[in-house]
């Protein structure tokens, strides 16, 4: 009998006890580092001004700095954000999770793409660049943010906008240049075309990177810096209509990305004009030479009078003013627009 009840007993605390371990309730699991993804403003790859494309991945990169005087490392190495329909938001694999102290500053860039690359050779800075000019025509977009651990954001707020400088090339030309050449004789010539051969920016380095950070970087003030934004060898034909109209052309685009803070800045550019030269008899009418030859031509522009730097989600505008003797190369900085304006012609 007493057997028995121990036995009652134990069973009864056993099922007691089962009872109470039913009855905590279950802790959700903690959940990954998630992101949230915004458009700034319309872009080439972001069409709608408030939503990013779910179909477009990212990549993230994060720097930990554990309290306010740290000098930062390395949290997320660069990784592929993709959208994840589970959570609703953005998300990395494999998961991140956040630390229980200190804070996490959050680098992104899009498109993701082979010839756009993030790194830290600068110690924890996030350098985006391109491998080549020509593949320069990528519309890059950079966004960052940075989150408090111990009270982050339930998805870290990240609003794109553009990381280049947009760098645009009109020009126009003269509908024809006409003079006596003699009593009998008139000559005439007009520019065919303009053949954008190169493009260089020259200026001083100076202290800083295009994404500022407290850390920073240095060099030497006297040394003279040269980044090409545009080469080719074949060139970029600025087209005209015929020989008796001025250059049409569209805005031709290269985006840069000022990786470098330049001061003294000039642009230096290359082009050849092809002109189409004729001698007409003023009696008869006739032409009684008619020739057509290529003159080489290079234009420095300093561009002191309208920026300091190259800035990025402006747009600067050069525009080449072709004549027979010389070139004219001007100058003008906007804010970034998307709108094609299309000509340059007799002004």
């Amino acid at each position: 009998m007493i057997t028995h009840s121990r036995l009652s007993i134990t069973l009864l605390l056993v099922l007691a006890f089962a009872s109470c371990v039913q009855n905590i309730p279950e802790q959700d699991p903690v959940p990954p580092m998630l992101f949230s993804a915004v458009a700034s403003h319309s872009t080439k790859g972001i069409i709608s001004t408030t939503n990013y494309p779910l179909d477009e991945p990212f990549a993230v990169q994060a720097v930990y700095y554990s309290d306010a005087s740290s000098t930062g490392s390395m949290y997320i190495p660069t990784q592929t954000v993709m959208y994840n329909s589970e959570y609703g938001q953005w998300k990395t694999s494999p998961d991140y999770y956040w630390p229980e102290g200190g804070s996490i500053h959050f680098y992104a860039g899009s498109p993701i793409l082979p010839e756009v690359s993030i790194s830290t050779d600068r110690g924890v800075e996030a350098d985006w660049t391109i491998s080549s000019i020509d593949d320069a025509l990528v519309d890059l977009c950079f966004a960052e943010a940075t989150e408090n651990c111990a009270n982050h954001s339930v998805a870290v707020p990240l609003v794109f906008s553009h990381a280049l400088s947009q760098v645009c090339f009109k020009a126009r030309t003269l509908k024809n240049y006409s003079y006596s050449l003699s009593a009998d004789n008139m000559i005439q010539a007009n520019v065919i075309n303009v053949v954008l051969d190169s493009v260089k920016v020259r200026g001083i380095v100076s202290k800083g990177h295009f994404v500022q950070h407290p850390l920073g970087w240095s060099v030497d003030d006297s040394v003279t810096s040269e980044f090409v934004l545009y080469r080719s060898p074949t060139g970029l034909e600025l087209r005209c209509d015929r020989y008796e109209n001025p250059i049409l052309t569209t805005i031709n685009t290269l985006l840069f990305i000022p990786q470098i803070l330049l001061k003294d800045l000039q642009l230096e550019e290359w082009h050849h004009v092809s002109i189409r030269s004729s001698v007409t008899d003023t009696t008869t009418g006739q032409i009684i030479q008619d020739l057509s030859y290529t003159v080489p031509r290079t234009s420095v522009t300093s561009l002191a009078d309208y920026c300091t730097r190259w800035v990025m989600d402006y747009k600067y505008t050069f525009r080449l003013a072709v004549g027979l003797e010389d070139t004219e190369l001007t100058a003008t900085l906007t804010d970034w627009t998307e709108t094609k304006e299309i000509i340059l012609g007799d002004e």
